[in-house]
Formats: structure tokens, C-alpha cells, sequence
């Protein structure tokens, strides 16, 4: 009986926390859902991402946010920090699906993947099974942004920016879609 209790809420706090690159299950690697405080004062410099279909994202970092060089004055920007193999992240993928769809003219989810090991083959895998509408890039300069996003370590971490680049919020952990959905409409009003 014990054991099972033990085993239920270890599930659990993976599930509802978040992830990081440890291989085994221990306090660590459980990121608390929060909103938090993050350092917006970035500092300046160039980043360009690459996309699955080799597309590249383009944008400069500055003491308030990002601008990024497509969709500046034009769409609310989620940078979306995340895993494959992460429970929390898997299952808000519905839930970015969704919101990318719905404010589709004047929103736009860049989901930055948090892990050096995975193929372009096993990506596109990924989003096809997961049915993701919203670009996923790959390579050293995401691990480059985690750093200036404030030296991630965990996942899933969310950060949103309004459409003229300034910084809006941070998600740690899973996180509600009524709470997503309510700075997004923060950040296409801004």
C-alpha cells in the first residue's frame, strides 16, 4: 500500500510539474507551476533559430524583450521551452495547438526544443503525431536562448512577449489555459 501511494504521487508530481534532463525522479526535477518574476533586462544580442523545416527566426534581444524581425507590430510571440520526453510539456501541446490556432492572425507559439540528441526525422514524427501547427526549432542556438531566457534548467518554461517585443510573463511548469489565454490577449493588446 505504501509503495503504491509513493510510486502514485511521484507520477503525479511528474505529470503536473515540470521536467528537467536528469534521468532519474528525485525533488529536483520537479518545477512547481508558478508564475515568476524573470529578469527582463536582456542583454543585447542577435539570436536566429532554426526550424524542423529549415526556416530560420530571426530576432535581437533588447533590455525589454525580444523584437523579432517577422513578426514585430504584428503578432504576440510565446517562446515555448520544452522536451519530447516531458510529461507536462506533451500535455499542454493540445492546449498551445488550440490558442495558436484561434488567435492565429496575432499570435505566434516558437517552441524551442531543450535537447541536443533528437534527429529532424524524429522531430517531424513528433509534431505529425502531435498534431502541433507552430514551428519547433532545433540546434545550439536554443540552448544559447535558454541561457539569456535565464539559464533554464527545467521544462516546461514559457515566456511571452507582446507585439512590439516587450516582455509580458513567465510560465514555469504546467500551465492552465485560462491562465495562458489571459496574457495573450494582454500581449495582443499591448
Amino acid at each position: 500500500m505504501r509503495k503504491s501511494l509513493v510510486f502514485s504521487l511521484l507520477v503525479l508530481g511528474v505529470l503536473f510539474g515540470g521536467c528537467d534532463s536528469k534521468s532519474t525522479i528525485d525533488g529536483s526535477v520537479i518545477a512547481k507551476t508558478k508564475k515568476e518574476e524573470v529578469n527582463t533586462n536582456f542583454v543585447p544580442q542577435s539570436f536566429t533559430l532554426i526550424t524542423t523545416d529549415e526556416k530560420f527566426i530571426s530576432f535581437t534581444s533588447t533590455t525589454q524583450g525580444l523584437d523579432f524581425d517577422e513578426f514585430k507590430g504584428k503578432k504576440a510571440v510565446l517562446i515555448d521551452v520544452f522536451a519530447t520526453w516531458c510529461p507536462p510539456c506533451i500535455e499542454e501541446i493540445p492546449t498551445l495547438v488550440e490558442l495558436k490556432e484561434k488567435y492565429k492572425d496575432q499570435f505566434e507559439i516558437v517552441s524551442v526544443l531543450f535537447e541536443k540528441d533528437k534527429t529532424k526525422e524524429e522531430i517531424e514524427a513528433f509534431i505529425k503525431q502531435h498534431g502541433i501547427n507552430y514551428p519547433i526549432t532545433m540546434g545550439e542556438e536554443n540552448f544559447r536562448l535558454a541561457k539569456e531566457l535565464g539559464d533554464i534548467k527545467k521544462v516546461p518554461e514559457m515566456f511571452l512577449f507582446s507585439k512590439d517585443g516587450r516582455f509580458i510573463n513567465k510560465f514555469v511548469g504546467k500551465t492552465s489555459k485560462e491562465d495562458l489565454e489571459q496574457y495573450i490577449k494582454m500581449a495582443i493588446e499591448n
